[in-house]
């Protein structure tokens, strides 16, 4: 496994991850403050993060039960926006802005009816691992798209063709180290969100 090939993906996808993270913004800010219009798909998404909460209560350990679906619902997700990217990025921009609506949706109703304190506690100790994971997984797979758009593209202008197929060798190296450690990042939020989250927001 070449860490370097993920050192220097990364480099090279920084403007993916600035476009992503400013689309996750852009949900984080829709979310927030104009919920009605999207309230239906946000109750959607509230009841199936309900059902993934009440699968834990009655587990020995729920802080233990809490962490292994947060990190496999996490790790799903992450791993399914880059291998969808291939369909030229679609995807990757719908989680971006389905999970900053619910984000911004949470952490709007959660400081209204608690505080911003409370709020900033839910989020924040495990949310500074997190996000950044989902946002540059998101990076890879629009990466991944706008590569395969270029592959379809150099079907037509020759020339390019050698150095396309290149740079989609070596992207698609790169993704083992990638998901690697963006699994690893995913791992130790799940850790901090089912133990130092949940005790926070029981306090």
């Amino acid at each position: 496994m070449k860490w370097s090939l993920a050192w220097y993906q990364l480099r090279r996808i920084k403007h993916y991850i600035f476009a992503s993270a400013l689309v996750f913004l852009l949900g984080i800010v829709l979310g927030s403050m104009y919920s009605e219009q999207f309230q239906m798909f946000l109750n959607a998404q509230m009841r199936a993060l309900d059902e993934l909460i009440r699968s834990t209560e009655h587990a020995k350990s729920r802080e233990w039960a809490l962490f292994w679906v947060i990190f496999w619902n996490n790790a799903t997700v992450a791993l399914l926006i880059i291998a969808m990217g291939i369909f030229f990025g679609v995807f990757p921009l719908f989680a971006l802005i389905s999970n900053g609506l619910l984000l911004g949706y949470v952490a709007s109703a959660s400081a209204e009816k608690n505080s911003l304190g409370y709020m900033l506690k839910s989020v924040i100790p495990h949310g500074i691992l997190e996000l950044p994971a989902i946002i540059v997984a998101a990076a890879f797979g629009l990466r991944l798209g706008v590569l395969v758009l270029q592959l379809l593209v150099s079907m037509v202008v020759p020339k390019r063709s050698a150095a396309v197929r290149e740079e989609f060798r070596l992207f698609m190296r790169s993704l083992v180290p990638v998901c690697v450690l963006l699994l690893l990042v995913l791992l130790a939020a799940a850790a901090i969100e089912s133990t130092i989250t949940f005790w926070l927001v029981r306090k």
